[in-house]
């Protein structure tokens, strides 16, 4: 899998699995001395982007660099500060998609989406759990199970344990004594963030409503922490999962072209938010 190591004090995935650089945390970096840096790994790896999650202060550096916005989410960090995704590409190759990968196209497939036919998971309340350590092996089976291959090691039983203790929530729900269903509240409490991610349902046990039902609590868990924004990169070419999002009151933030290593391939993303407790709306 990618490296996730500490750069000029800057948190960043880098690696040949997303053909990417990530710049996932600036913390107090100075861009003008982590750009460089950022471009000759790029250059020495032969990477095909560079991505980067950033306060919108910080944006003129990278401006002057030459990269591109391609999402913005607003009043992100602490509720007040606007989040850019940003990105620069090291090849034309990489930056060019075709017309059925296009935000516009992937769009109106999702409002073409036939609706659930019933919320059966409710008959499944009582079933919904926060998945513990001991829980990580038949986790990583679930994940093994429905993804090739992801940004992330969440196949791993080792590294969801570490990603519990370092503060993602991962929530589950059990049907006749085993696991079906899981998604991730990543929670930020300093910038008052989570990230809505990693959401699987075995084959057998979709279009019951059950990533919607999980979506809601996670939702709820995290107002409980006095988090302000939920947000979520789900797979352009997911009709079922982004219309789960626009079902559940997020808006469109932006589209990450050939962005995410998942399912085998490169893949384009879409970015969700929705404002959480009082903000909410």
């Amino acid at each position: 899998m990618d490296t996730i190591e500490t750069i000029h004090e800057a948190l960043v995935q880098h690696g040949p699995h997303n053909d990417r650089i990530y710049l996932m945390r600036l913390n107090d970096a100075d861009p003008y001395r982590l750009i460089p840096t950022l471009e000759d790994l790029a250059r020495q790896k032969g990477y095909g982007k560079i991505f980067a999650k950033i306060p919108a202060p910080a944006w003129q550096p990278f401006q002057a660099a030459g990269y591109v916005q391609e999402a913005i989410i607003p009043d992100f960090f602490f509720g007040r500060l606007d989040a850019l995704f940003i990105a620069k590409y090291t090849s034309s190759e990489r930056e060019d998609i075709r017309q059925a990968e296009s935000v516009d196209t992937c769009l109106e497939r999702v409002e073409t989406v036939s609706e659930f036919p019933g919320r059966t998971v409710d008959a499944l309340i009582g079933a919904l759990t926060i998945c513990v350590p001991a829980d990580a092996e038949e986790m990583g089976a679930i994940y093994r199970h429905m993804f090739k291959s992801y940004p992330f090691p969440i196949q791993d039983a080792t590294y969801l344990k570490r990603t519990m203790s370092a503060g993602t929530t991962y929530f589950g729900i059990r049907a006749r004594g085993r696991l079906v269903s899981l998604a991730a509240a990543e929670i930020d409490r300093h910038h008052q963030t989570v990230e809505m991610t990693d959401f699987a349902t075995l084959p057998e046990w979709r279009r019951k409503g059950m990533a919607g039902y999980l979506l809601s609590h996670m939702e709820g868990y995290s107002c409980q922490l006095r988090i302000k924004t939920a947000y979520s990169i789900a797979r352009a070419e997911s009709e079922g999962m982004n219309r789960v999002f626009i079902k559940n009151g997020y808006r469109y933030a932006g589209f990450l072209k050939r962005n995410t290593q998942i399912g085998g391939r490169i893949t384009s993303m879409i970015v969700w938010y929705r404002r959480l407790g009082r903000q909410a709306g």
